[in-house]
C-alpha cells in the first residue's frame, strides 16, 4: 500500500502533462510540413516515429525509414543512429526481435563512432529487450545494466526509469519479486522529472503485475485503472494490452472467469492489430490456463496450441516452456499420462536450452528446474502406481534433506568467510605494525642524522675554526710542534667530514628531495670504480613512490652493495630498478664467488 500512496501523490503530475503530450503529434506534423533543412526533417520524422510507435508500429517504421534515407544522404550520423533506434523499437512492438536486434546493433556502432552516450544507452536497452523477449535473461540483464550506468551518468531520468522497469520485468520472470519491486520503488521517485507519460504507464503496469503475483489483486487493479486513464489521454492503445492482461489475470485468480476472458480477448484484439505475436502467445497461454481452471480441457488445449505456434514463430522460448508445462498438467488431469510425460519432457528440454544459453541465469532458474523435475518424478510415480501419500513423504524427506544440506553449506560458507575476514584483518594489522616500525626507525635515523649534522657536526666545525684562529697566535717551539698542531687540525677536519658522511648515510638528502633513483645513483657514485664497476638501470621512476617503500628499497640496495664489496670478491655489479603496472622490482647481480648453501658451518650469517 505504501507504493500506491506514493503513486497517487504523483498521479496528478502524470495527468497534468497529458494534454500537452496529446498535442505533441499535431505540433510535430506541422513543424515537418514547414521544415527547411534535411536535418530538421530527419529529427522530426524520428520524433514522430517515437510518438506513434504505441499507436501504429507500421507507421512508426515508415517515418523512421524516411528519416534514415535522408540521414544517409546527408551523412548525418546522429540522425542515422536515431533512425536505427526508432526502427529497433518499432520492430520490438511487432515481435520481430532478430530484426530489432540488428537495428539496435547498428545504432550501437554509430554511437561508438560519434561517441554519443545517449544513443549508446538506448541501443543497449533495446538489445536487452530483444534478449528478454527471447528468454536470454543473462544477456538482457547485462545490456540493461550497461544502459542504466550511462543513463545515470547522463542524468536521463526517463532512460533510467525505462531501464529499471525493463530490469524489473526480467527479475519478475526469473522469480525475484523482491528485487523487481525494489527497482520499481526507485522509479517512483523519478516521476516528477519525467515528461514521457508512456514510461509512467509502463511503471504502473509493471508494479500492478508485481502486486498481482503477490496476490494483492485490489491494489493491482487500482494501478491498472490509473494506467488505462493515462493510455486514453495519451492515445497509447498498444500499452493498454499489458494493463488488460494484468487485469484479466487478477480476475482469473479471483474466480471472476467471465471478466477475465473478456479482458484476455481485448488483449488479443490490440496485439493482433500490432502484429505482436509474443504478447498474443502469452494471452493464449493465459486463456488456456483459464479454461483449465473451468475444466474446459478441449478449449484449453486449443488455446495452448495457438499460443505455442506463435511463440515458436518469434523464438519465444519462455512462452513455449510455460505452454508445455500447462499441457503436461492438462494431460495429467485427463489421465493421458503418455502425453503428459511427453509435454513435460519437451518443457524440460526447452528450459534446458534456455539455461545452456544463459549461464548467469542458471542460479535464478534452479527453483524452476526443481519444480519441473518434481512434476516429472510425480508422473513416473503415478505410472508405477505409487500412491500420492508415498510421493509426498519422499518429497518431504528430500525437502528436509535439501534444507539440512543447505543449512550446512551456509554454515560452512560463513565459517570460511569469517576465517578469511580474520586472516585479512591480521594481515592488515601486521602491515600497519610493519609500516609503523619502519616509520619509527626512519624517524629515529632522521633525528640522529640531524643531531649529528646540526649538533655534533656544528660543534666540531666551531672547534676547527677556533683552532685555526689560534694558529697565528701560538708561538711554536719547533717545526715538530707545528706539525703536531696541523695534524690536530686535520684530525678535527676529518672528524667533521666523517660526521657529515655518517649523517648523510643515515638519511641521504637525495632520498628526501629527489627520490629513490637519485639517492641510489648518488650512493653508487661515491664508490671508487677501481674497487668495483657498478652499472645502474632505472625505469618508470619519474614519479615518487611511497616514502616507506623508497626507504626500504634504498636500505636493501645499500646493504647488498656493502655485502658485495666486503664478501663477494666481485669486480662488476649490475643493479636495475624497474617500476611497471605490476609493481616495482629490484635486481642486484655480481660476478663474485657466491657461497655454498650446503655449508652448515657458515649458516650463522
Amino acid at each position: 500500500m505504501k507504493y500506491l500512496l506514493t503513486l497517487f501523490l504523483y498521479i496528478s503530475c502524470c495527468i497534468s502533462t497529458v494534454q500537452s503530450q496529446n498535442q505533441k503529434l499535431d505540433s510535430l506534423y506541422k513543424k515537418l510540413a514547414t521544415a527547411n533543412t534535411n536535418k530538421e526533417k530527419i529529427n522530426l520524422n524520428n520524433s514522430i516515429a517515437i510518438e506513434v510507435r504505441t499507436i501504429n508500429a507500421d507507421t512508426a517504421v515508415a517515418f523512421a525509414e524516411r528519416a534514415l534515407v535522408l540521414a544517409e544522404k546527408e551523412n548525418f550520423q546522429f540522425g542515422i543512429g536515431t533512425s536505427y533506434l526508432c526502427l529497433a523499437f518499432a520492430n520490438i512492438s511487432k515481435s520481430r526481435y532478430q530484426i530489432a536486434k540488428e537495428f539496435s546493433e547498428k545504432a550501437l556502432a554509430v554511437s561508438q563512432k560519434i561517441n554519443n552516450d545517449s544513443i549508446k544507452a538506448y541501443a543497449m536497452l533495446s538489445i536487452g529487450s530483444t534478449y528478454f523477449n527471447r528468454a536470454f535473461y543473462d544477456k538482457a540483464i547485462e545490456n540493461s545494466l550497461s544502459a542504466l550506468i550511462l543513463f545515470d551518468k547522463n542524468g536521463d531520468a526517463t532512460g533510467t526509469t525505462k531501464t529499471k522497469v525493463a530490469l524489473s520485468q526480467i527479475y519478475q520472470v526469473k522469480g525475484d519479486i523482491k528485487k523487481a519491486e525494489a527497482l520499481l520503488q526507485e522509479t517512483l521517485v523519478l516521476f516528477p522529472q519525467i515528461k514521457d507519460t508512456k514510461s509512467k504507464i509502463n511503471t504502473l503496469h509493471t508494479l500492478a503485475n508485481v502486486y498481482g503475483m503477490e496476490g494483492k489483486y485490489a491494489e493491482a487493479l487500482k494501478l491498472d485503472s490509473i494506467g488505462l486513464l493515462l493510455c486514453d489521454n495519451e492515445n497509447a492503445s498498444a500499452l493498454k494490452s499489458s494493463l488488460y492482461d494484468n487485469m484479466a489475470n487478477c480476475y482469473t485468480y479471483s474466480g471472476r472467469y467471465e471478466e477475465a476472458k473478456k479482458y484476455f480477448f481485448l488483449c488479443l484484439a490490440i496485439d493482433s492489430s500490432f502484429g505482436n505475436k509474443k504478447q498474443m502467445s502469452d494471452t493464449y497461454l493465459n486463456l488456456g490456463n483459464l479454461m483449465m481452471m473451468q475444466k474446459k480441457y478441449a478449449q484449453a488445449e486449443a488455446y495452448l496450441y495457438y499460443g505455442n505456434a506463435l511463440a515458436d514463430s518469434t523464438g519465444y522460448k519462455q512462452g513455449q516452456y510455460g505452454i508445455y508445462l500447462l499441457l503436461s498438467d492438462l494431460y495429467k488431469t485427463t489421465n493421458e499420462n503418455d502425453k503428459a510425460l511427453t509435454a513435460l519432457k519437451t518443457a524440460y528440454n526447452i528450459k534446458d536450452k534456455i539455461i545452456n544459453e544463459n549461464t548467469e541465469g542458471k542460479i535464478a532458474e534452479f527453483e524452476t528446474i526443481y519444480q519441473t523435475e518434481k512434476k516429472e518424478q510425480q508422473l513416473k510415480l503415478q505410472k508405477a502406481e505409487i500412491s500420492k501419500k508415498n510421493f509426498m513423504l519422499w518429497g518431504l524427506i528430500g525437502g528436509l534433506l535439501l534444507l539440512v544440506l543447505s543449512g550446512l553449506a551456509f554454515y560452512r560458507k560463513r565459517q570460511i568467510k569469517n576465517a578469511m575476514n580474520l586472516q585479512s584483518e591480521v594481515m592488515k594489522q601486521q602491515d600497519i605494525a610493519t609500516k609503523a616500525i619502519i616509520s619509527a626507525e626512519e624517524n629515529e635515523r632522521k633525528r640522529i642524522a640531524a643531531e649529528l649534522h646540526d649538533g655534533v657536526g656544528q660543534m666540531m666545525s666551531v672547534a676547527k675554526m677556533n683552532l685555526s684562529a689560534f694558529e697565528n697566535e701560538i708561538p711554536f717551539k719547533d717545526e715538530e710542534q707545528k706539525l703536531s698542531y696541523e695534524r690536530l687540525i686535520n684530525l678535527v677536519d676529518e672528524s667533521c667530514k666523517e660526521i657529515r658522511s655518517v649523517s648523510h648515510q643515515m638519511m641521504p638528502n637525495a632520498l628526501l628531495k629527489s627520490g629513490l633513483a637519485s639517492a641510489v645513483k648518488e650512493f653508487l657514485d661515491k664508490i671508487d670504480n677501481r674497487i668495483i664497476k657498478i652499472s645502474l638501470h632505472t625505469e618508470g621512476l619519474q614519479e615518487r613512490l611511497d616514502s616507506n617503500t623508497e626507504t626500504v628499497l634504498y636500505r636493501v640496495i645499500q646493504e647488498c652493495v656493502n655485502n658485495v664489496i666486503k664478501h663477494s670478491g666481485a669486480n662488476n655489479l649490475d643493479i636495475s630498478l624497474i617500476k611497471d603496472a605490476d609493481g616495482i622490482s629490484a635486481t642486484i647481480e655480481d660476478n663474485g664467488r657466491g657461497f655454498d648453501v650446503t655449508d652448515k658451518q657458515k649458516f650463522e650469517g
